[in-house]
């Protein structure tokens, strides 16, 4: 090779040689640029992600609150509920997983392939809630199985439990998952998203669901590449819920509750002066301890089937023709309307005609000349009528407003209904026909149109009774009650009080068999009976009847009669007569309370003799 070749193949190789150097020299300057970009730069952000890979995050459920009553007796309380669950992120095959389990536990198939869809739809999700309540000898069966099955565990949690049970499941209501079409309401980092967490579905957990769930903690957990828990690292403790203090007697909640059984029938006792409710019951009722743990759909068409409603609240949402016992009402905005005072009389021969239509009075052959203290004693029937035709049906409306029908109170449990106080405004609206006369003389006496519930009646004994103020019922006490007056007069008041106290303590009254004997704890009341079928004639033995043909029973009273402190309304649903079915309830109820009162809770109720008369009213 000559000189010159030589020459020019070094050139060659150095140009190369540079070529290469820069190019190398550029690499490393872009790699170690990427290196100081990631490790200096983008460091905090890096180091967040990683945590996140690492570090999991898991809402803690708050702790209940109890649902107490007056006197700090649990109506609602917590167990310890031992839950299984299954973390479909540590889990590569979730069905094999589950097929395993179910050789020692035993879960329903409809669960099975409820949790397998939902790993489908999600592998990042919260644990899945395979089964609760378990017992002891599944967490023993659990205890050797899960060592190969590290995606399963166990948590503690807290399931409702309701020692009054059926006495009070209408009142204190229970709770329950929230379902499927609600669920999307909720963020997803709330309380709503915990697995099978329970809200408040009816009765008292509904009304005072925010102060009684509290707030949620949480939970972080260091975790492996597979997504199991290795350590925990911090927990922040949330707000468990308040304890409630309700108005309610449990003693007496209980009492008039079991007095009730085997009846399809509602009462309600409240305190006169302040609104405090301290007994609601209606029955038949259900097991709420049965829906907080997962109603079995056997138990569930039981209740659906049976005739007498067990999941109906009769005390606010059965709405009844409330029969004589309205005639207190009639009364007072007849003597409110001057058309009678405490002398005037009305004759009765068992018979009322207006225009052709015969209205006839429970008591054949008629009570003869009665004025309102007599009329109310033996509910004259023809009286009422008298008073209604003469007055009007918006003088009977206002007054029946007045006293607390046709409007929802203020407990504000889901389901009340308002009753219905009809005039010509309503009659129109709803049927669009003119009110008739023939309207406001059965209106007179509690019949047609007018409805109202067991609450109302109560209510409005208790406004009658306190001397017209215009108390409202309540499960929270609130302090201090000052009821505003009612504007009714204190001596048409106590005309019809006069005429309750000798329904019941007059031995020609229509409750006089039914009374309470001791002298301290006298009551006052008005028997009431709603026809159910039309063509009922009077006089018609009712126990012969089909139970759904027989007349409704009621009965409203208050007590005691020298210091009126408490009312009390009772609906036996075809229960014959008032004063045969609802007013030995009563005066039992009425009895139980003051001697709970006097602390005398052990003494024996008197035996009274039941009325020979099935049909006074």
């Amino acid at each position: 090779m000559s000189l010159n070749n030589i020459n020019d193949y070094k050139k060659l190789l150095t140009r190369r040689s540079f070529i290469f150097g820069v190019a190398s020299l550029a690499s490393a300057s872009t790699i170690l640029g990427r290196l100081y970009y990631l490790q200096f730069i983008k460091a905090d952000e890096y180091k967040t992600l990683s945590e996140d890979n690492r570090v999991k995050l898991q809402l803690i459920a708050p702790t209940r609150g109890l649902i107490l009553d007056n006197k700090g007796i649990s109506l609602a309380t917590n167990n310890k509920n031992f839950r299984l669950f299954l973390d479909p992120e540590a889990d590569d095959d979730a069905g094999e997983t589950l097929n395993a389990l179910l050789k020692v536990i035993k879960v329903g198939d409809d669960k099975i392939t409820a949790v397998l869809n939902q790993v489908k739809a999600s592998k990042h999700s919260m644990p899945i809630l395979i089964k609760e309540n378990l017992t002891h000898d599944e967490l023993a069966q659990f205890e050797f199985f899960h060592l190969n099955y590290p995606s399963l565990f166990i948590d503690i949690g807290q399931v409702r439990y309701y020692p009054f049970a059926e006495e009070c499941s209408h009142l204190i209501g229970y709770v329950g998952v929230i379902a499927k079409d609600e669920i999307d309401d909720y963020d997803e980092n709330s309380l709503e998203r915990l697995p099978d967490f329970k809200i408040g579905k009816n009765g008292v957990e509904k009304l005072l669901e925010s102060e009684l769930r509290g707030s949620a903690g949480v939970k972080q957990t260091e975790v492996n590449a597979h997504g199991l828990e290795v350590r925990e690292l911090q927990r922040k403790a949330g707000n468990n819920g308040k304890d409630v203090h309700l108005t309610i007697d449990a003693k007496l909640q209980e009492y008039t509750s079991r007095r009730l059984v085997g009846e399809s029938a509602a009462a309600v006792v409240m305190n006169i002066h302040n609104g405090d409710i301290l007994a609601l019951a209606s029955m038949p009722g259900y097991d709420p301890n049965s829906f907080s743990k997962g109603i079995s759909s056997k138990y569930w068409g039981e209740l659906q089937a049976n005739p007498k409603n067990p999941l109906m609240n009769k005390a606010i949402s059965g709405q009844y023709p409330p029969g004589s016992t309205f005639k207190l009402i009639t009364g007072l905005a007849a003597l409110e309307a001057g058309v009678i005072n405490k002398d005037s009389r009305v004759s009765c021969n068992g018979h009322f005609m207006f225009g052709n239509h015969d209205f006839t009075c429970w008591k054949q052959g008629g009570h003869g000349s009665v004025n309102l203290h007599d009329a109310i004693m033996g509910s004259c029937d023809v009286f009422f009528y008298t008073m209604a035709d003469r007055i009007g049906i918006d003088a009977i409306a206002a007054m029946a407003k007045k006293l607390g029908l046709g409007n929802i109170s203020n407990l504000s449990l889901s389901g009340e209904k308002s009753g219905i106080v009809p005039d010509d405004d309503w009659k129109q609206s709803h049927y669009g026909q003119s009110w008739q006369g023939g309207d406001t003389v059965n209106v007179g006496i509690g019949q047609g149109y007018v409805l109202a519930t067991p609450l109302q009646l109560a209510i409005m004994t208790a406004r009658i009774a306190n001397g017209g103020l215009a108390v409202k019922p309540r499960l929270i006490s609130n302090g201090a009650v000052k009821p505003e007056p009612l504007g009714i007069s204190d001596d048409y008041l106590a005309l019809v009080c006069d005429g309750m106290n000798a329904v019941v303590n007059n031995p020609r009254g229509t409750a006089y068999g039914k009374r309470i004997t001791d002298e301290r704890f006298l009551m006052a009341g008005k028997t009431g009976t709603s026809q159910v079928r039309k063509l009922i004639r009077h006089g018609m033995d009712q126990s012969k009847l089909p139970w759904e043909d027989r007349h409704h029973a009621l009965f409203v009273a208050y007590a005691p009669v020298h210091a009126p402190k408490y009312a009390i309304a009772v609906i036996v649903e075809h229960g014959g007569g008032g004063a045969s079915s609802a007013a030995p309830i009563a005066s039992d109820i009425m009895l139980k309370l003051q001697t709970i009162e006097a602390g005398e809770a052990g003494a024996e109720l008197p035996k009274i003799p039941n009325s020979s008369d099935d049909e006074i009213d």
